[in-house]
């Protein structure tokens, strides 16, 4: 993607352990990128899909300019050069996301030519990490279980629920939801969505969207909005810790919009604390 003989190159095989033992100082942060980088190891996205700035065998920072465009465990100098070079190409990126601060710098060089295409700026977000007990007074007798291969046509409604109140968009639009469909199967299929389900509907979901190092990291968080308000989200977020713990990593960690009160209570309660803060820009 870059010229050769610059400061930032696109990443190749033979700096890939140095990407990721870089991207893997912060696996809090780095959690979705870094799935990613990991996800693309043996693949001709692994180059098309993330860049380097410095030495292949000592990089200053990476950069994921895929679906999303998300600066990792980089240099201030670093996130000057990747600014400098993306703001002089067409976006294809549907979000800017990481760390606030990288962000703000990186959105520095983007936001004159990349602005005009902005939806939504959801500049604080604070990262959570699930480190400390839960209300002793939840009950963890919500029925929350992995989804089972075969109910993809149960947990698909709550899922695009999620994805238009979260993201506010509609999955279902381009190519009428198969590529949201595939994400789904693979999902449930890697036993990494759970549910609580009653009558054949879903009432509450999560996922781990992300996995990476000792980190799993929860997207997708969803409760049926007649039952909001009940202690069902607290208690399922707090059966979903464990659960996730004893299925994928021990490390559980999600991020959430700062003005959503009723979410941060919730988590709170399930014994989530702040360990940082991320921004996303919609586009």
């Amino acid at each position: 993607m870059f010229r050769r003989g610059g400061r930032v190159r696109a990443v190749r095989s033979t700096g890939l352990d140095a990407a990721l033992a870089l991207a893997l100082t912060d696996p809090f942060t780095n959690a979705l990128a870094g799935a990613r980088l990991r996800e693309s190891a043996r693949s001709a996205a692994l180059s098309q899909e993330f860049s380097y700035a410095g030495e292949e065998q000592r990089p200053e920072g990476l950069l994921w300019h895929g679906v999303n465009l998300s600066p990792m465990s980089a240099t201030e100098s670093a996130l000057d050069d990747f600014g400098r070079r993306m703001a002089g190409r067409g976006r294809r990126a549907s979000s800017v996301v990481g760390d606030r601060d990288a962000v703000e710098r990186l959105w520095h060089h983007l936001a004159p030519v990349w602005g005009p295409e902005v939806r939504e700026y959801r500049w604080s977000q604070p990262l959570l990490v699930a480190d400390g007990p839960a209300d002793p007074l939840l009950s963890s007798a919500v029925g929350l279980r992995p989804a089972r291969r075969g109910e993809e046509e149960m947990v698909f409604p709550a899922a695009v629920a999620m994805f238009r109140e979260e993201v506010g968009v509609d999955p279902l639009m381009g190519d009428g939801g198969r590529s949201y469909r595939r994400r789904i199967a693979e999902l449930i299929g890697h036993r990494r969505t759970y549910v609580v389900v009653e009558g054949g509907e879903v009432q509450f979901k999560a996922d781990v969207g992300a996995l990476f190092g000792p980190v799993a990291q929860v997207h997708g968080v969803w409760v049926r909005p007649d039952l909001r308000g009940r202690g069902l989200g607290r208690a399922g977020m707090a059966e979903l810790v464990r659960q996730v713990r004893r299925d994928h990593a021990p490390q559980v960690t999600l991020y959430v919009n700062d003005f959503n009160e009723p979410a941060r209570r919730a988590y709170a309660a399930a014994g989530f604390r702040q360990a940082g803060e991320l921004t996303t820009i919609l586009f």
